[in-house]
């Protein structure tokens, strides 16, 4: 699964015989280099290899059923998620992007070329693609318009830890997505890419996507990591090196923590704040680059723990890039989720910390404002999506307010050193918890919602998986 195209003993048979008799619509011969390994629990695991037309290709083809649905979705998010009623408004600003990735990033716009080949379909082409891999950078620039008062652009939880704070000793790396679940339910690709320059990897991705856009990733060099969003940015982003291209380069060509920090600060212009988490499983080392607009804070242990919930541990970073200046607030999602994380990886499951202890932290529920456990938006397992009682004297009638949105955690992975070293993790699809998401009951209990009729998908409740 690790080698390149030729090193013919790591492709398989089927891989071969797929390669023989793909075409795209010139009648120009061009070989899937990949192929669809799985689908199991509600995850879709292929394997790419080759140069970046080939297996930018091959993703376009193995995927095209999913990418047929892009446009909509894209469509849907600008419009109901970032608040842009008119697209084109979006698209004018993600086009000045493109000259940006043509000129600093050839191979990765070669892949998406290949993208919109292999997935030949006339409502998807190289603008499509790019708009798309864009979209969360979006949110910090079109924040103004943005829906459930910026709730939105707070996106995941997640930590990495290493020596004394875990059971072995060794790196364990854990995180869950928190999304609309119209976009959230497509990241369910993980995909391994056998580049024929470069490290292997494997990521979680959606259909169409270079970068993992959920930021979980493991590479064949020990490199790993993942990230949390930082929320409620002061000033709009700039445009240097798309978020995404940087990650993308780091893991591909990044080869230390050095690397990745160096990569990631390259031209950066603040298109997506983010706490990364990244380790190297060679030297047990684990850091924590929180990186916004104009400031940034470096931490590094081959000790301890880090995690992310949304907003800045770093004082600097948080009061000058950001306008959430209190962590401690436990009203809101990111001070509530702060101090239970605090508590769990510092305190409770400090020196134990394992891949089993993960996914119990993952799946938490505790809100930390009402001192009980309870799913809600404040849960290190977000549910944006269920009724919240918020009145700490009695019982709130909910008759009279709408507390919901479609919105929260879309999944759980988790990772010890171990599994990580074979190219493994273990993934739940749908949330960390289990929550099952019926689509058109929802729509129905909420008509405020109808909108979504046409895109909202339901998820079954699925177990945790090991994929590999």
């Amino acid at each position: 699964m690790n080698r390149t195209r030729n090193q013919k003993k790591g492709v398989s048979k089927k891989t071969r015989r797929n390669s023989i008799h793909a075409h795209d619509h010139d009648k120009e011969k061009i070989k899937i280099q990949g192929e669809i390994k799985y689908e199991k629990q509600g995850w879709k695991v292929i394997h790419v290899y080759g140069d970046a037309y080939e297996r930018g290709y091959a993703h376009g083809y193995l995927l095209k059923k999913e990418m047929a649905k892009i446009p909509r979705v894209l469509k849907f998010v600008v419009k109901h998620e970032i608040g842009v009623n008119n697209y084109k408004e979006y698209s004018s600003v993600c086009k000045k992007v493109k000259p940006i990735i043509k000129k600093h990033f050839a191979e990765l716009y070669e892949e998406l070329e290949g993208m919109v080949k292999g997935a030949n379909n006339p409502k998807i082409n190289i603008d499509t693609l790019i708009e798309w891999n864009s979209v969360l950078s979006m949110y910090s620039h079109f924040e103004s318009n943005s829906n459930y008062e910026n709730e939105t652009d707070k996106r995941c939880s997640a930590f990495i830890a290493t020596g004394d704070a875990t059971r072995d000793g060794k790196i364990v790396m854990a995180h869950n997505t928190h999304s609309d679940f119209v976009s959230g339910f497509m990241q369910n690709i993980v995909q391994y890419m056998t580049p024929s320059r470069g490290t292997p990897f494997v990521m979680q991705c959606a259909p169409g996507f270079i970068a993992s856009g959920t930021d979980w990733f493991i590479c064949k060099n020990g490199m790993v990591g993942c990230e949390c969003t930082i929320g409620d940015m002061k000033e709009k982003p700039e445009f240097g090196y798309p978020y995404y291209c940087r990650i993308r380069m780091a893991m591909q060509y990044g080869n230390s923590i050095d690397d990745y920090i160096q990569i990631m600060l390259d031209h950066n212009a603040g298109d997506y704040a983010c706490s990364w988490m990244f380790g190297n499983l060679g030297t047990n080392e684990i850091a924590l680059l929180e990186l916004g607009k104009n400031n940034y804070s470096i931490q590094r242990t081959i000790s301890g723990v880090y995690y992310g919930m949304n907003s800045a541990v770093d004082y600097k970073v948080r009061t000058l890039d950001t306008n959430d200046a209190d962590i401690r607030d436990l009203s809101t999602s990111s001070g509530s989720r702060n101090s239970r994380l605090d508590y769990l990886l510092n305190t409770k499951y400090y020196g134990v910390l394992d891949k089993e202890n993960a996914k119990i932290i993952l799946a938490d529920h505790y809100d930390s404002l009402l001192n009980k456990v309870q799913m809600g938006p404040r849960g290190i397992c977000n549910h944006g999506e269920v009724e919240v009682c918020d009145n700490l004297e009695g019982e709130c009638d909910f008759s009279k307010w709408e507390t919901t949105y479609p919105y929260g955690c879309t999944d759980g992975k988790v990772g010890d050193s171990e599994m990580m070293e074979k190219l493994e993790f273990e993934g739940r699809f749908g949330s960390s918890c289990g929550r099952e998401f019926d689509a058109n009951e929802y729509i129905r209990d909420h008509g405020l919602y109808s909108a979504w009729s046409d895109v909202l998908t339901s998820v079954p409740r699925n177990d945790w998986v090991v994929l590999k």
